[in-house]
C-alpha cells in the first residue's frame, strides 16, 4: 500500500506543476482578453508567487494542526478551485485574485505530498521516494509548455486552466479516504509578529525582483521602497525571533550539517543555474528564432525523459552509496553543458542540436534533486520534517524569483551593451558607397537594406545577450562545486 499512497500524493503534485507550466506559456495570450497590457500582466505572476511563499512560511502550523494528509487535500482542492476560476476570470483583478488562490493551493501542497513521503519511507529507502517523486514531477515542466502550446494554438487559453480539473474530482475522494492520517498533530505557537515581518519582507522581495527592472532599479521611488520596506521587515522579524518566546522557525534544522548544505545548495543550483536556464530557454527560441510555442515545448520532452529517468536511478543509488559523488557528477555536467554548449548558440543552431544539450542537464539534474533532497532530510527528526520541507519549498520560490531577475537583468543590460558596440560596425556599413554597393548585389532599395541592417543588429545584440546570461549561469555551476567541496572537507569525517 505504501506505492499507492506514494502514487495519490505524486498525481496530484505532477497535476498541479503541469497547471503551473502550462500556464506560463499561455500568460502572453492573456493581454487582451484582461484588456491590459505586459507590465499588467506582470501581477498576474507576481500574486501566485507571494501567496506561495506566504503559505509555506505557515505550512509548518497548518500541517501540525490538520494533519499531513488533511493538508495535502487542502492544497489540492484550494489550487484547483484556483484554477477553475482563472479559467472563467474576465478582468486583470479576478485574474490576480483567483492566481493568488492557486498560489495558496501551492504553498500547502507541495510541501504537504514531501513530507507524507518522507513519513511513509525510513531514511534509507528516502532516495529512492524521491528519485520516483522527481521522475513524475520531472515530466510536467517538460509536458507543461508542450500541452499548454498546443492548446494556446488550437483550442483556448482558458482550457490550461480546465484540464486537471476532472482528474482531481477523482482523486480528492480516493485520498481522502485511502490515505493516511501521518505526521504528529500537536499545537504549536504561531508567533504572528514574527509570520507578519517575514510575510512583508517576502511579498516587497519578490516585488523588488519582479518589477525591479521595468521600474528602473533604484531610478524609480517604488523600487526604492518596495527594497527599504523589504530591509526593515526583515530586521523586525530578526528582532522578534530573538526577543520571543516562541520563534516562528525552528532553528535547529540549521545545525544539521546535511540540511544546511543541501539548502545552500539547492538555491543556487536550482535557482542561479538550472530556472535560469528554464526561464532563458523559450525566450531565446521564441524571441530570436521564431520557434511556434508548441515546439518550443517538444524542445523539452527529452529533457524531461531524460531527468525523470535519472532522477530515479540517481535516488536508489543514494540509497546505496554517498550522494556526494552523484552531486558532483552533476554540477559538473551542468557546468560543462552551459559552458561549452549552450553558452555558444545562436540563431543558426538548429533546435534539434538544443534539445541535444537539454538532454545532458535532464541527465545532470536527474543525478542532482533525489539525492539532494533526499540527504537533506536524512538526518532530520520527524517532528523536524514539515518545518524543513517548508524551508526547502520557500527557498525554491526565492530562488526561481532571483533566478528571473538576474536573467533579465543580464538580457536587458547586455542586449544595449553589444547593442552599442556594433553600432561602430553598423556605421560601416550604412556608408553611401557600402549601402550603393549592397543595393546593387542584393537588388534592395537602400531604405529596405537599412531596415534589414537594423534588424540584424537586434538580432546579434540579443544572441549575444543571450549567450552571456548562459556563461554566467556556467560561473554559479562553479559556484555550486566550490559549495560541494568545501563542505565535504568541512565534514570529511561524517557520513555526508
Amino acid at each position: 500500500m505504501v506505492w499507492f499512497y506514494t502514487f495519490l500524493v505524486v498525481l496530484g503534485t505532477f497535476l498541479a506543476v503541469l497547471g503551473i507550466t502550462s500556464t506560463n506559456v499561455a500568460i502572453p495570450k492573456m493581454i487582451a482578453p484582461l484588456q491590459t497590457d505586459i507590465y499588467g500582466i506582470e501581477w498576474v505572476a507576481i500574486s501566485y508567487i507571494v501567496a506561495t511563499a506566504i503559505t509555506i512560511i505557515v505550512f509548518n502550523f497548518a500541517s501540525a494542526r490538520l494533519g499531513l494528509k488533511n493538508t495535502y487535500i487542502l492544497g489540492l482542492a484550494l489550487f484547483s478551485l484556483g484554477s477553475a476560476l482563472s479559467g472563467q476570470a474576465s478582468s486583470l483583478e479576478e485574474m490576480i485574485a483567483f492566481r493568488f488562490l492557486q498560489g495558496v493551493g501551492e504553498g500547502f501542497l507541495i510541501p504537504s505530498s514531501q513530507s507524507i513521503l518522507f513519513n511513509l519511507f525510513p531514511p534509507e529507502k528516502r532516495g529512492t521516494a524521491m528519485g520516483f517523486y522527481a521522475m513524475a514531477v520531472a515530466f510536467a515542466p517538460g509536458l507543461g509548455p508542450t500541452v499548454g502550446g498546443y492548446m494556446v494554438e488550437f483550442l483556448s487559453w482558458r482550457w490550461i486552466f480546465y484540464m486537471n480539473l476532472p482528474v482531481v474530482v477523482l482523486l480528492l475522494p480516493v485520498a481522502y479516504l485511502m490515505l493516511p492520517d501521518l505526521g504528529e498533530r500537536r499545537k504549536l505557537p504561531f508567533n504572528f509578529f514574527s509570520f507578519l515581518f517575514l510575510s512583508l519582507a517576502s511579498i516587497a522581495f519578490i516585488v523588488f525582483l519582479s518589477k525591479g527592472e521595468s521600474w528602473g532599479w533604484f531610478y524609480s521611488m517604488k523600487t526604492f521602497t518596495a527594497f527599504c520596506v523589504f530591509v526593515a521587515s526583515l530586521l523586525l522579524f530578526a528582532l522578534s525571533e530573538l526577543t520571543s518566546r516562541h520563534t516562528l522557525i525552528d532553528y535547529s534544522v540549521f545545525k544539521e550539517p546535511n540540511y544546511l548544505y543541501a539548502l545552500i545548495t539547492f538555491v543556487v543550483v536550482y535557482g542561479l543555474v538550472f530556472f535560469q536556464v528554464i526561464y532563458l530557454l523559450p525566450i531565446y527560441l521564441e524571441s530570436l528564432k521564431g520557434v511556434p510555442t508548441f515546439q518550443t515545448g517538444t524542445t523539452f520532452l527529452g529533457f524531461a525523459i531524460l531527468l525523470g529517468t535519472f532522477a530515479l536511478i540517481g535516488g536508489r543509488l543514494s540509497d546505496r552509496t554517498e550522494p556526494k559523488l552523484l552531486l558532483l557528477i552533476s554540477q559538473s555536467v551542468l557546468f560543462l553543458t552551459l559552458f561549452f554548449f549552450l553558452s555558444h548558440v545562436d540563431y543558426y543552431t538548429p533546435r534539434w542540436k538544443i534539445a541535444l544539450y537539454m538532454c545532458f542537464m535532464g541527465v545532470a539534474m536527474g543525478f542532482f534533486f533525489a539525492p539532494l533532497t533526499a540527504l537533506a532530510f536524512k538526518s532530520l527528526k520527524p517532528h523536524q520534517i514539515p518545518i524543513g520541507t517548508a524551508l526547502y519549498n520557500y527557498a525554491r520560490l526565492i530562488g526561481a524569483s532571483i533566478a528571473t531577475s538576474l536573467a533579465t537583468y543580464t538580457l536587458e543590460t547586455h542586449r544595449a551593451l553589444h547593442f552599442d558596440q556594433i553600432n561602430e560596425l553598423r556605421s560601416a556599413l550604412s556608408s553611401p558607397a557600402f549601402v550603393s554597393y549592397m543595393q546593387k548585389l542584393s537588388g534592395l532599395e537602400a531604405f529596405r537594406y537599412m531596415v534589414a541592417l537594423g534588424q540584424f543588429q537586434n538580432l546579434l545584440a540579443g544572441t549575444y545577450a543571450v549567450q552571456d546570461a548562459f556563461k554566467l549561469a556556467s560561473y554559479m555551476s562553479i559556484l555550486s562545486i566550490i559549495i560541494t567541496i568545501t563542505f565535504l572537507l568541512r565534514y570529511r569525517k561524517t557520513r555526508f
